[in-house]
């Protein structure tokens, strides 16, 4: 299942990473950029996860590609939040480049990982955001 919108009059494909190891960095660099670095973790941490990733099994990476270009991400992996470690999997590490946002690409990316979630058996995803403002009106 490849998604082909089209953006800006060019096809959007969303692929797994594991079919484009060469994506590998740039995800790695996105990643660690925005969350990473402020969190103790490395730049050759971060990029081990998403070599680690498969089509299969977590953490899951799918690429938004245009023009052969990636300009877009976004990963689940069985964890997420130590905080609660029995809610399994997260949504995590959502990126689009800031040059191909407002373009339905982090949309497309969202559903597309919803649909391989469940193929591989997931019958929910978390997601910090959503979570914490759920915790906040429950006053946990």
């Amino acid at each position: 299942m490849t998604a082909k919108p089209m953006v800006a009059g060019t096809p959007v494909t969303i692929e797994y990473l594991e079919r484009f190891p060469n994506f590998t960095s740039i995800c790695a660099s996105w990643t660690f950029g925005q969350w990473g670095c402020q969190s103790n973790g490395s730049y050759e941490q971060t990029r081990g996860e998403f070599e680690a990733a498969t089509k299969n099994s977590m953490p899951l990476t799918l690429i938004a590609i245009e023009n052969a270009l990636s300009v877009g991400m976004v990963t689940s992996a069985d964890r997420d939040f130590d905080g609660k470690p029995h809610l399994s999997p997260w949504l995590k590490s959502l990126f689009v480049h800031p040059f191909y946002r407002k373009k339905r690409i982090a949309t497309l990316l969202i559903e597309r990982l919803e649909h391989e979630a469940l193929c591989i058996g997931c019958k929910s995803l978390y997601l910090m955001r959503e979570f914490l403002r759920k915790e906040r009106l429950a006053g946990n």
